[in-house]
């Protein structure tokens, strides 16, 4: 077993930092080789708009030295090769002479362009789909990186038939939706991962700026690399990496960055710091506590009409406090985080009532100890909507007028809505960078009910006298997860 996890462990490690790493970053030498054409109505001349955008993607990244293309083609042409159907080792063989280190090729496999019309209606839906087998080629290693098939979609909406214009749109947008992924696993495989060059007041300088694509919301993960491990039989296995940390960049300069510790202790100077992605988006799940006042009222009304037929009682059974589930989904800012948040609450534990509640919620986030412990500052604005059983007809019929009755046995209900604002204050614990854990206590202002009716088997009458069901101003405690996607 501990054969396995060192294994694993080593393969790891060689996956992680599979390059010499320094303290300044190095952009690599890359060449895109042109995409060939796939067969079929769309094939022509595709390739090469894919190899361009590929290109374009790879220039806006800024963290490679991406070759000329017309260079490169004049020179394969003195080599009596071509740009389209070189080999993986012909690639590797000109990589060595011609200087770059990473090389992408890559095939069109399909490229079609469907649509569903309805003449009658006036409208359908137009399809784009385009398939690219894509290929990384590592000259130094001799080895493929990488090799996938990617794909790149797209579907909208028409009011006309689908011209020749409009399926060419839907192409062009399912390339531009593949160059995306293109892109996108390019930024997953190169990853700047450079050594810390200093440490200055806390703060750390790494050599890596807005030339290289760094940017302010780039974060680094820290690692320490282990010592090498000697086996009996004189072998050396050379050590993993141990984690140590995270970095947010709060400064940046063209070849440069200062960054600081939001996770971690002991970071020094020599240990590694390799790119990482924390998104922008959050999404929590909280458990409410909070209040939900019902006031006791036991009242029984007689029809004025036919006052010895049945009779209206208005019962409720009073309550405090209800659980509430909310669902919070929003920006996840380093100081600001602007979220909304939608909550089911279970008022008297749904005997006879329950709510929603919706919230804009703007937090404030304080760190307390890097940004693993943090009092967040949570003022909101609410809307809360309940419905409430609030009474039943007994002993016959009652009649709201002479032809007019609610059914013996028939239930009443009341609908009411109320607006407000509150504050949450928590103490959260980032249990990692991306998953977090809270707890708070708040206290809400909201106004009276608002009734937005009050129905028996839905259909809607007028009580005898206007009572308050719910109203939802008071205390408000919270438990609950945060997740950053």
């Amino acid at each position: 077993m501990k054969r396995i996890v060192l294994l694993f462990y080593i393969i790891f490690s060689s996956m992680l930092f599979s390059q010499e790493i320094g303290e300044r970053y190095e952009k690599e030498n890359i060449a895109v080789f042109e995409i060939s054409d796939p067969s079929g109505v769309y094939g022509k001349g595709l390739g090469k708009k894919v190899t361009a955008l590929i290109e374009n993607a790879l220039i806006r990244m800024e963290r490679f030295n991406v070759v000329d293309r017309q260079n490169l083609d004049k020179y394969l042409k003195e080599m009596e090769l071509q740009l389209t159907g070189i080999t993986d080792k012909q690639v590797i063989e000109v990589g060595k002479i011609y200087g770059y280190s990473k090389a992408i090729i890559g095939k069109l496999t399909s490229a079609n362009v469907s649509y569903d019309y309805d003449s009658y209606e006036g409208s359908g839906v137009i399809y784009g789909d385009v398939e690219l087998v894509l290929q990384i080629v590592d000259v130094e290693t001799t080895k493929i990186l990488y090799s996938s098939r990617l794909s790149g979609t797209s579907y909208y909406g028409v009011s006309s038939y689908p011209s020749y214009t409009l399926r060419e749109a839907a192409l062009s947008d399912a390339v531009n939706d593949l160059v995306g992924k293109v892109e996108s696993k390019m930024r997953d495989i190169f990853k700047i991962t450079i050594k810390i060059a200093d440490i200055s007041d806390g703060n750390v300088i790494l050599l890596a700026g807005k030339n290289h694509g760094v940017s302010k919301k780039t974060r680094f993960k820290v690692y320490s690399q282990k010592d090498d491990i000697m086996l009996p039989s004189g072998n050396t296995i050379k050590g993993g990496y141990n984690y140590k940390g995270t970095l947010r960049v709060k400064e940046l300069g063209t070849d440069y960055s200062i960054a600081k510790v939001t996770r971690g202790k002991n970071i020094a100077v020599g240990d590694i710091a390799r790119e990482t992605y924390i998104g922008d988006f959050g999404v929590g799940i909280s458990l409410n506590y909070a209040s939900y006042n019902i006031k006791s009222f036991d009242k029984t009304y007689q029809s004025s009409v036919k006052p010895n037929e049945g009779k209206l009682r208005i019962s409720l059974n009073k309550n405090e406090y209800a659980l509430g589930l909310h669902l919070k989904v929003g920006y996840n800012g380093e100081l600001f985080s602007p979220n909304l948040s939608i909550g089911i609450l279970f008022g008297d534990f749904l005997k006879s009532s329950y709510g929603f509640d919706a919230r804009f919620n703007f937090d404030i986030n304080i760190n307390l100890y890097q940004e693993v412990f943090r009092l967040i500052l949570s003022p909101y604005i609410g809307m809360g909507l309940t419905f409430t059983k609030i009474g039943e007809v007994y002993g016959g019929n009652y009649y709201t007028d002479n032809y007019t009755y609610l059914p013996n046995g028939s239930k009443i209900e009341s609908r009411d809505i109320m607006f407000g604002i509150g504050a949450i204050v928590a103490l959260q614990y980032n249990i990692t960078d991306t998953i977090g854990v809270h707890f708070g206590v708040g206290y809400r202002f909201y106004t009276d009910p608002i009734n937005l009716g009050v129905y028996s088997d839905g259909k809607d009458f007028t009580l005898p006298e206007k009572i308050k069901p719910v109203t939802l101003t008071g205390l408000e405690f919270t438990l609950g997860a945060y997740f950053i996607l």
